[in-house]
Formats: C-alpha cells, sequence, structure tokens
C-alpha cells in the first residue's frame, strides 16, 4: 500500500472522529495541537487505525501526531 493511499484512508478516519472537514487536516497538521484530539481521541483514533489496516496499535508519541510522521509509521508497519 502506497503512502498515498494511507493518507486517502486515514484523512476519513481522524476527519469523521474529530468532526472536522477533510480540509483542515493537512500532512503537517499535528493531531492534538492542530485537530483538537485529546488522550481518548488518541486512543480510539489507534484501535481504528489498528483495525483499518490489520495492525498492532501504534504508540502515540510526539512523532506518530504529525500525519506525515504517522503515515510513515503506518506504512512501515503494514509493510513489516
Amino acid at each position: 500500500m502506497t503512502k498515498e493511499k494511507i493518507l486517502e484512508q486515514i484523512t476519513p478516519i481522524i476527519t469523521d472522529y474529530l468532526r472536522l472537514d477533510k480540509g483542515e487536516l493537512t500532512p503537517e497538521s499535528h493531531i492534538v495541537n492542530d485537530l483538537g484530539a485529546d488522550s481518548l481521541a488518541l486512543v480510539e483514533l489507534g484501535f481504528k487505525f489498528s483495525e483499518a489496516f490489520n495492525i498492532g496499535m501504534i504508540n502515540p508519541d510526539e512523532d506518530s501526531m504529525i500525519i506525515k510522521n504517522l503515515v510513515d509509521i503506518l506504512h512501515s508497519e503494514i509493510h513489516k
């Protein structure tokens, strides 16, 4: 799966859960600082990513909070 496809898949997951417009999410967006996710949202999104990509939970560290880094992490996990 390409990084572009991963971004296409996570965009509606994040925007639906956080009730955002698609245009509010960019590759540089920080999930907490820019998009307003709290700790519960991070856990819920982690479960949703795990289910969507059939991978284990991702550690919600500072690096994975930025969308483009999250895509890189998901790409690595998918292609293990």
